[in-house]
């Protein structure tokens, strides 16, 4: 067997002391071994994928990114398939498998997900811009309706309008002067009379209107009187406009530099007022865009996937396919380990489990040769312990009695001294006690 071949079986999980007497399973840890390298590298191009998506990474970071992501889930695999033991009851490999597939499920997921979305990228790309146009329009609508910017509109007027006043120097329109406005209506009201009574007289003098006699009899000279009367009223109107906006621009010409300073100060507070609200709408307005221009990562890629799912029942099942494919090729290691252990026990597992029980059985062998070898080293060390402390505890024994001794014969010469001591004055009281029974005297009791 090659030197590759071996190396990937050996990745695959396969012991090389059991493999070499189970020739037939290599081909089976070979292909696990492969297996094990083909997720790694589907995780390792899903994390490129991710890095630049999500991060906007350049490509060399992004590959190294990868590249490290996928030994990452190299080594967790490994590590699930070399940790799944074959168990006595297939209840129990079950058991030993549930944690290994649900974090398997997991990686799959992570894995699927990145390269789910680069297979719908132009889709995505589309979608994610008809986010965006919705996004900004709602945006817009809001700032538009914000109270808080509400005065912008009605200050751009006044800043309008007071430029305008200034540009005339302050100087009102004539049309803002009630007096000349009335004189106005007036002169209109004399025209509208004057043409009316003009257009009576020549279709009375035609024969177009009135009696319908042409030529120019009493009636027709009554309705010219009535004309010439209007135009003398017209004429009366329009001396009395041209006095009103005579006096009118008089009245304006003296309160153009009152109007003037009041234009400006109000042009310079409005001003002031309108650029402070115009500065905080538009950097309001800044922030949202850069915020958008952001609004292209991940998130923003998975939300665009679901609303084209939502709208094309075809595009959903397509995902679904592809996502469970990319999550079955993450599980496939898991689950492969997972079935081997449910079957029945290959030649390569019944030598594993000689192998194991050989080992076992050397060490517990070897382990009893150096409990006996370090009784044998240690029990003349605890003859001569034991007979240190016989002959310490004699040695107590005999010090003991000693004491004893000394101890009993201290307090007999205590006793025999006190009695020395004694023994004239007991005598003396028995005498003193007879004396007083033989005088009839009651005898007082010690």
């Amino acid at each position: 067997m090659s030197r590759i071949g071996e190396g990937l079986a050996r990745f695959g999980g396969a012991r090389p002391e059991v493999l070499q007497h189970a020739i037939g399973q290599r081909p089976r840890y070979v292909a696990m071994g492969l297996v094990l390298i083909a997720t790694a590298t589907v995780s390792a191009v899903a994390a490129s994928f991710a890095l630049a998506i999500s991060l906007a990474a350049p490509p060399w970071v992004a590959v190294v990114g990868g590249v490290g992501w996928g030994l990452v889930i190299l080594a967790i695999d490994r590590m699930l398939i070399v940790g799944m033991p074959r168990q006595p009851k297939a209840s129990a490999n079950l058991l030993v498998a549930l944690p290994r597939v649900a974090l398997a499920l997991v990686i799959g997921v992570v894995v699927a997900t990145p390269l789910t979305l680069q297979v719908f990228e132009r889709e995505i790309a589309a979608e994610t811009e008809v986010m965006a146009l919705e996004a900004k329009q709602a945006f817009e609508e809001e700032l538009a309706a914000d109270p808080r910017y509400a005065e912008i509109d009605e200050l751009t007027a006044s800043v309008a309008e007071q430029r305008a006043l200034l540009a005339d120097g302050g100087r009102e329109a004539l049309a803002a002067d009630a007096d000349y406005v009335a004189a106005q209506a007036a002169t209109a009201a004399a025209q509208a009379a004057y043409d009316e009574a003009n257009r009576v007289w020549l279709a009375e003098l035609d024969g177009t209107g009135g009696t319908g006699i042409v030529g120019d009899g009493p009636i027709t000279q009554s309705k010219r009187l009535d004309r010439d009367g209007k135009l003398a009223a017209l004429d009366a109107a329009k001396q009395a406009e041209a006095e009103a906006k005579a006096q009118a621009e008089a009245r304006i010409e003296a309160g153009a530099a009152e109007a003037v300073a009041q234009a400006e100060q109000a042009l310079a507070d409005d001003s002031a007022e309108l650029a402070r609200l115009t500065a905080a709408r538009d950097l309001e307005t800044a922030r949202y865009e850069a915020a958008a221009d952001q609004s292209t990562g991940m998130l923003a890629r998975l939300e665009a996937l679901s609303r084209i799912g939502d709208r094309n029942g075809l595009l959903a099942f397509a995902h679904l396919m592809i996502a469970l494919l990319f999550v079955c090729i993450e599980l496939m290691p898991v689950l492969t380990k997972t079935l081997q252990n449910l079957m029945a026990p290959t030649a390569y597992d019944e030598i594993a489990d000689l192998t194991d029980e050989t080992i076992v059985a050397a060490e517990r062998d070897r382990a009893a040769d150096r409990l006996r070898a370090a009784r044998d080293e240690s029990a003349p060390r605890l003859e001569v312990a034991e007979y240190r402390a016989e002959l310490r505890r004699e040695s107590g024994r005999k010090v003991a009695d000693a004491f004893v001794a000394r101890q009993e014969a201290a307090e007999l010469a205590a006793v025999d001294e006190w009695a020395e001591q004694r023994a004239p004055f007991i005598a003396a009281r028995a005498v003193r006690e007879w004396e007083r029974e033989a005088d009839g005297a009651p005898v007082s009791t010690p």
